[in-house]
């Protein structure tokens, strides 16, 4: 109801912010996780070849959940909305905060936002192309199967959820966003040469473990103390389209 609404609404723009920030991220993570664990099972189910086909189908139903959730929510966002303007909730600020195309040019104007987006822009493509060929990686540099790999690199996920809310509460608490987007920055660089120089030379399982967790620790810094920092640059009226 609106009750509960609003109570999220306040804690999204109080002190908790990179708390729940992190929360959410780490369901995602928790996702990430569950996929490295469950596609190389599934490719293998029947004894046959191992397929491709039965992962990506059993990934395809889970967007379509996704879709069906985002849709409810959608229906009832629309209706929350209704609730606010029939019990007269609205107040003389909406007309101001609602989205204008001059809002794009105050926000592109703004140097310190460049450097945020371009740090967020530099950090995610470290991650993503990396997280896709990981286990091909490991799966040549250490002899070793692909669901071994996958069960090696599935921590780097789960490692990233469980440390995140905690530097997203800390962040809360003590601030040092600036030292954590530094330190996770610099972890990453380490891990990378790891995997780049080290593992290929002394294929190792545990120079492997240690790089992954460095790696989800560094994932856990960054984006924790990252997307919290828009709201301390932008005008709360422009922080929407700044997002």
């Amino acid at each position: 109801g609106i009750t509960a609404s609003k109570a999220i609404a306040k804690w999204f723009e109080g002190k908790e912010m990179a708390l729940a920030m992190g929360l959410e991220m780490a369901l995602a993570r928790v996702g990430v996780f569950v996929i490295f664990t469950i596609s190389p099972r599934l490719a293998g189910i029947g004894g046959l070849e191992p397929s491709v086909v039965k992962p990506v189908a059993f990934c395809t139903a889970l967007l379509f959940i996704g879709l069906l959730c985002y849709t409810i929510f959608c229906v009832m966002d629309k209706k929350f909305d209704k609730q606010l303007a029939a019990d007269n909730q609205t107040d003389d600020s909406v007309s101001e905060d609602e989205f204008k195309l001059s809002d794009v040019k105050i926000i592109l104007s703004s140097k310190i936002f460049w450097l945020v987006a371009l740090l967020c822009v530099l950090y995610y493509s470290a991650i993503f192309p990396f997280q896709k060929y990981a286990v091909n990686m490991f799966e040549n540099n250490l002899g070793i199967s692909a669901e071994e790999a996958a069960n090696i690199f599935r921590w780097f996920p789960i490692g990233a959820a469980c440390i995140t809310p905690l530097l997203g509460w800390f962040l809360d608490k003590k601030g040092k966003g600036a030292t954590m987007l530094i330190l996770g920055s610099l972890l990453m660089i380490v891990c990378h040469l790891t995997f780049a120089l080290v593992l290929p030379a002394f294929p190792n399982k545990i120079v492997a473990y240690a790089a992954i967790i460095l790696l989800g620790i560094s994932f856990s810094l960054v984006p924790a103390s990252l997307w919290p920092s828009i709201p301390k640059i932008m005008d709360k009226r422009f922080l929407g389209s700044a997002y």
